[in-house]
């Protein structure tokens, strides 16, 4: 029988051991711009737990032969039990994510969560667990009859498969500026001298009874955190990022019904998941794996930081 007093020395000693361990363990942070909110408060928690931080350039590194060489010409020396977490672009974070992986160093958001970046994949992955979502078609070519017949015609929604924080996505009336939409995203890219940038364009039906709402539920190794009603500034985009506020609400048991089912079936981590309303029905339109939480931990105080640096350490 153990004494009280042997518990709490038990206690006592887990704690210092558990403290040694992570005093070990640093935290990489991969990033491609160094003004993200994550950034600071990634930071925050991990001074709290004693862990080193450190912020690594993704445009400023040196990938060679067995290696990873920062923006101050030092090796990354990356061990197994150190947390590494890309916040970035997903083609340079495809190839950095695959670099560790196969020096079985694991990533987070994990390799496998690279493809719900594309929004018509994982609109195809909704379809295909019978999640509810909205028409969606792939643009394989100009002419669009078919294609708009496909999604009940315009107004619609056209998206750059690959975005982020509501940047190439508009709503359009017509052929005509469907195709300016492209040339215009094709002339920005044309600027960018960084040859990873794989293009292409889908497009959707248009919810207009949303108005401009829309439900994000966050999400961390199988569990809800919560759900947020993201609501625009004006117009139909409600990215907090963008002008639009926040509430916390109770889970509806749809979304809920919904978000479990996307999470098992597409073994997630992490993720914000978003769904839109029509009538009765919720649609999902998108899994963000690598998800903004400011607004989430400003509106229900939850702390998304935390709880994920427990959940790294506790998987590492």
């Amino acid at each position: 029988m153990i004494t009280k007093r042997q518990w709490n020395m038990y206690r006592i000693i887990l704690k210092l051991n558990l403290y040694k361990i992570m005093s070990k363990i640093k935290f990489y942070l991969f990033t491609d711009s160094e003004k993200d909110h994550r950034i600071r408060r990634f930071r925050e928690e991990s001074a709290k737990k004693n862990i080193d931080f450190q912020i690594v350039n993704l445009y400023k590194i040196v990938i060679q032969d067995n290696q990873i060489i920062d923006q101050e010409g030092n090796v990354l020396k990356i061990k197994k039990n150190d947390i590494t977490w890309i916040l970035a672009n997903v083609s340079t974070g495809y190839v950095v994510s695959k670099f560790l992986k196969d020096r079985n160093i694991q990533v987070w958001p994990n390799f496998e969560a690279v493809a719900f970046a594309d929004k018509f994949i994982t609109n195809s992955f909704f379809s295909g667990i019978q999640v509810p979502t909205p028409k969606t078609v792939f643009i394989n070519s100009y002419h669009m009859d078919d294609i708009i017949k496909a999604i009940g015609g315009f107004p619609c929604i056209i998206k750059k498969n690959i975005s982020t924080v509501g940047k190439y996505v508009e709503i359009v009336k017509s052929e005509k500026e469907v195709l300016q939409f492209i040339k215009n995203t094709f002339e920005i890219a044309s600027k960018n001298i960084l040859p990873n940038n794989r293009i292409s364009f889908m497009l959707q039906e248009f919810v207009k009874e949303a108005k401009g709402t829309d439900y994000r539920v966050l999400c961390l190794d199988g569990k809800i955190l919560g759900v947020i009603k993201r609501t625009a500034k004006s117009g139909f985009k409600s990215n907090i990022s963008l002008g639009g506020t926040a509430k916390q609400i109770p889970l509806p048991e749809k979304i809920k019904k919904y978000t479990k089912k996307i999470l098992k079936k597409g073994d997630i981590f992490y993720a914000g998941i978003d769904f839109i309303k029509k009538g009765n029905e919720y649609l999902a339109i998108e899994v963000n794996t690598s998800a903004q939480f400011k607004g989430f931990e400003q509106a229900t105080n939850i702390n998304v930081a935390e709880k994920i640096i427990n959940k790294l350490i506790e998987k590492n």
